[in-house]
Parts: C-alpha cells; structure tokens; sequence
C-alpha cells in the first residue's frame, strides 16, 4: 500500500504513463490465398494472432471495402504477401493499406461497383492458423437487352421441355459432387496429391460418360478448385431438381497401408462403425477447413437434415449396393458392404444419395493410381454403371 509520501511521487508518473502511446503488435501474416467461383470470390488470410478485432464497411466513389485491424500494425514485407496475389477474374481491382493515428490498420480493397462483402474470423483447424476470411460477391448486372434475351431464350427452353415431358423424354438430373476444393484441400497423399483435385477429375469424366444418353443430365455442385459450403452443396443439387446425388472422395488414414474404395449412406441409427463415425465427423468438418464459419440459422437446417426419411435411406441403401458391386470389378473394397454416418452431405430428404470414397489417398500405391487417367475413367465407368442400374431397375418415378 503506498504512503503519503509515495503517492505524490506517483502521481506525475500515473499522469505521464496515461500519455505514453499504446504499444502495438504487428499483424503477421502467414500466407494469402485467393479462390475465384461462379457466385463469389474467396480470400483467405491466414495470420499468427489467436485474436483480432476487426471492423469492416463499404464505401463508393470509388467503390470499395475497408477492413479495420484494431490494435495492430501491418509492415511492408506482411503486406506484400496480401498485394502480390492474382486478382485476375476477381471483382477486386487494388488492394492497400493504411496505418492510421488510433492503433489501426486499415486494409483497402477496391473492387467493381456494388460489390457486398461478408466477413469471418476463423479460428485454427486441421493444418491451418486462424484465418481472416473474406468473400466478395459481385453484383448481379441486369440491362434490358440482356433480360430481354435471357426472357426469350428461357421461353425456348421451356417449350421444349414441355414438349420433352409430352413425349416422355424428360431428362433425369444426376447431382456429382466433388468433394472439398478452394481452401479445403480434403486430404494430401505422401506425395503432394490433392483430394479436391482427383475427385474433381473423376466427377469430370464421370459426367461425360453419363451424359453420353440424352435422357441424362449432370449437375456438378462444383466446376473448379474453389469452396462450397457442405449444406449449399445439398442446396444447389436441389435446385438443380437431382434425382441422384453422389458425392466423391478419396480418403486417408494414418496408417499408409490402408487401401480400398468404400460406400457409405446417411444413418438414421448412428454410425455402422467406428471408422464411419470418424469419416462422418472428418467430413463434416470440411465447412470449418475451407472456411465456413456455423450461425445460428444452421439449427434451422439441422432440423430440416434430420427429416430425412426411412425410403431415402433405403433407396441410398440400394443405390450404395449397386456402385459398390461396380468398384468390386476395378479395386480392392476396404468395406464390402454399405456403411453409414451422420454425413452432413447426404442430408437430403428426398434424393438417394451416397458418399463413395474411391480410395485411399494417403496409401502411396493408391495415389498414384487416382492421379492416373486410365484408373480415373475406371472409376467413373464403375461409377456410371451402378448409377445407371439403380435407375433401370428401381421403382423410383424419375
């Protein structure tokens, strides 16, 4: 406790402490990766903070988005690795920063008219650090030649489709799903190879092969190396009106002599074993690596998710049986019969939907049969086979 005497020695030191600048940290980033879609652009910063506090806004003339780092300084060399990415088929022009007088940073992006950001702050998962995410959604043009043309052009195509539907031809729409992409590389063989980057290959091929009959039509969830959330994958395959949703991986273990493709379905019962139960949950943490962060509207979908009803699952069932008894004839099945999780993917009332993982990415012999073509069309004619004998002989309305 101070004394008379040692507080009014004090005092002019609490007085000019109170003046002295705040000490500020540098915000060290780790790396900067960007990912161009259809809908959106990804960027992710990847930084050594555990916490930051940010604040972001929108501003035009000119157009842009201004992101607050509190507390924090940004050196020359840490946002260099921001200002050297590629923005090319980004809707971001230019990005800089700026330190100003209250302890902030602030980083610019300036972007295309009318261009909506939506912000996360992500916290470590799997191989990487706490990420700061970003996603720029351009705007939607519309002129009124270009309405007009999509107007008449959606009149041609409906008339057709009517026309299709009164001779029996309508086309039976197959959801493929390439698992992972963007951010979320899904696992990495010994030697480099990318899940997101063979499944995407084989989807590919899949899809050419499936489409070779005119009564067919694939829908991909994803055409390129980039994010989708697990529940916009159920989204998009919905609304594209699927009957059929398969979704591909190519799975690791930490032993490296695991090998084998295998075939799972959503439960309604838990998990068929304890290696489904750990699949389902690494799966369905993919939304979390590629930086997806849970709100409260996600209750919502879980609600709708465990609607999914006794004849999905056993259409998935049959479905299941029919593709693995296809991978029998070109691979080595680690699980010889269906199995099933609570995989988020699948939790589509009313489409059969199976999660095929095609092998083991992490086996070194496995890797480099899924990086070769010949072995990749193998898979997506098995593929395609099992598919089309669950629609041939199922009792399913198409």
């Amino acid at each position: 406790m101070l004394n008379r005497r040692s507080l009014i020695l004090h005092v002019p030191l609490f007085y000019f402490l109170n003046f002295l600048p705040k000490v500020t940290r540098g915000f060290e980033i780790a790396a900067v990766r960007i990912w161009p879609s259809e809908e959106y652009t990804r960027l992710a910063i990847e930084h050594l903070e555990e916490k930051i506090q940010i604040q972001y806004s929108n501003e035009r003339n000119p157009d842009r988005i201004i992101v607050k780092i509190f507390d924090m300084k940004i050196t020359k060399q840490n946002f260099n690795k921001l200002a050297n990415i590629n923005l090319k088929n980004t809707p971001i022009e230019k990005i800089s920063t700026f330190d100003s007088r209250n302890n902030e940073t602030k980083i610019i992006f300036y972007t295309n008219p009318l261009t909506r950001a939506r912000i996360s702050s992500i916290p470590a998962i799997a191989h990487y650090r706490d990420r700061l995410v970003i996603d720029f959604i351009p705007a939607k043009k519309k002129d009124e030649l270009l309405s007009f043309l999509e107007n008449y052009q959606r009149g041609k195509e409906l008339d057709k489709k009517l026309e299709k539907q009164k001779e029996g031809k309508k086309s039976i729409i197959i959801a493929i799903d390439p698992g992972h992409g963007g951010e979320d590389p899904g696992a990495i063989g010994k030697n480099g190879t990318k899940e997101k980057d063979v499944v995407l290959k084989i989807a590919m091929r899949l899809k050419r092969k499936i489409e070779k009959s005119p009564q067919f039509k694939v829908f991909l969830t994803r055409k390129g190396d980039y994010f989708i959330s697990l529940r916009n994958r159920i989204k998009k395959a919905k609304r594209a009106g699927a009957s059929v949703f398969v979704s591909i991986h190519a799975d690791a273990w930490i032993r490296p002599d695991a090998k084998g493709a295998s075939v799972y379905i959503l439960s309604d019962k838990g998990a068929s074993s304890e290696a489904a139960r750990w699949l389902a949950k690494k799966e369905n943490l993919s939304d979390l690596v590629g930086g997806e962060i849970m709100n409260k509207n996600d209750e919502v979908a879980k609600t709708i998710f465990n609607m999914s009803t006794s004849a999905q699952i056993k259409n998935s069932s049959i479905l299941g049986r029919n593709v693995l008894e296809e991978l029998s004839t070109i691979s080595y099945l680690h699980k010889k019969t269906v199995e099933g999780a609570g995989f988020a993917v699948l939790k589509s009332p009313e489409i059969p939907s199976i999660l095929v993982e095609t092998a083991f990415i992490s086996n070194p012999r496995e890797e480099k049969r899924l990086k070769n073509g010949l072995h990749q069309e193998k898979i997506a004619s098995a593929l395609n086979n099992g598919i089309l004998t669950f629609i041939k002989d199922s009792k399913i309305r198409f």
